[in-house]
């Protein structure tokens, strides 16, 4: 059975949205046992009415969280007892094989930060976010992991390099791409293109042999199925991730007043209402359910802040199978190799 601490008490609909989706994973998956971390006079109503066995969970107790609008650095440091920092604690002992959070990006990066020891030889975590893209064969996942999207801003060409390395595992045991396509995002195809940082990376990145490479790609190409891992700095990446989150509610709204502006609208889109479910489930964030925080020796996995029991239940299960398919330690061994490369090059 695999163990997932959850931090009940972070995101913006918890906890009742948390629980509902942790009764649902279990539900899901027998092999999957919750170690909740909240207050526990707000989670045990919840659980009292359903049906999940007592040996499917476990419960610690804090009456401390953190806000979604608390300052992270700050509320950790003064609030020691939230649930983001007991749940980092429980997973630095051992206590757990995977953490799950809705809360506080920043905060849970700093809580992950602070108590779970980085993979020897990665210097920065990443925060790695899935898109849909266009599927260019039937076996095509039609999804593409960018990281860094938030938890490095600014990043060197081993920082850079790593997140190629750890991507490229995401993608092969998660997404089930059995020979993923790393590109680096920048201003243009060109080798030379964008500022020396890139260069570098750009160069070094083509000396691997073990990453299927295929050179820069552009802002337009992170959507057009071109590569299934694009690596970029989480200064770019996190404006990249929210302007496509903004692009997506953009083309919902258009859709919503089109279908109140006369009949002929609503006869077209009722019409292409089949096709539109399949979109919205393509662009949908609680079906990809969370973004893996990458270069722990723990996996972390950040849920969306407005995380619904959907979200919260596929977050669970993403964690169970990047468990299953020992995602962390194949990146510990690729990170090893590619380190003991460079000293045998000195």
């Amino acid at each position: 059975m695999y163990r997932i601490i959850i931090d009940a008490m972070g995101g913006d609909y918890a906890p009742d949205e948390i629980i509902t989706g942790v009764l649902r994973a279990c539900e899901a998956d027998e092999d999957v046992f919750c170690l909740l971390v909240g207050d526990e006079s707000k989670i045990l109503p919840l659980l009292s009415g359903a049906s999940l066995s007592t040996d499917r969970y476990d419960l610690f107790h804090t009456t401390e969280f953190i806000t979604m609008d608390d300052p992270p650095r700050e509320a950790i440091e003064y609030k020691k007892e939230a649930s983001i920092n007991i749940a980092a604690q429980l997973i630095a002992q051992n206590k757990g094989q995977a953490l799950v959070s809705a809360g506080n990006t920043g905060a849970t990066i700093l809580a992950a930060s602070r108590f779970i020891p980085r993979m020897p030889g990665i210097e920065r975590a990443a925060l790695a976010a899935v898109f849909p893209a266009v599927k260019h064969t039937p076996e095509d996942p039609g999804k593409t992991v960018m990281l860094d999207v938030g938890a490095t801003l600014h990043c060197t060409p081993n920082q850079l390099i790593s997140f190629a390395i750890m991507g490229m595992h995401y993608a092969r045991e998660v997404l089930g791409i059995p020979d993923p396509r790393v590109g680096l995002l920048n201003i243009g195809e060109e080798d030379t293109k964008g500022h020396d940082v890139l260069v570098e990376t750009h160069t070094r990145l083509r000396e691997l042999p073990e990453i299927h490479f295929i050179g820069n790609v552009e802002g337009k190409d992170i959507m057009r199925g071109i590569a299934d891992v694009i690596v970029t700095e989480g200064f770019v990446g996190n404006i990249v991730l929210k302007a496509l989150e903004g692009l997506a509610e953009l083309a919902f709204e258009m859709g919503k007043r089109a279908w109140q502006k006369n009949v002929l609208s609503k006869m077209g889109i009722a019409m292409l209402s089949p096709l539109l479910k399949k979109v919205k489930q393509r662009v949908d964030y609680t079906e990809y359910g969370g973004a893996p925080i990458l270069g722990f020796q723990q996996l972390v996995i950040k849920a969306h802040g407005r995380s619904n029991a959907k979200a919260v239940k596929n977050a669970i299960l993403l964690a169970k199978k990047s468990l299953e398919h020992r995602m962390v330690p194949l990146i510990q061994n690729s990170i090893r190799d590619y380190y003991l490369r460079l000293l045998e090059k000195a």
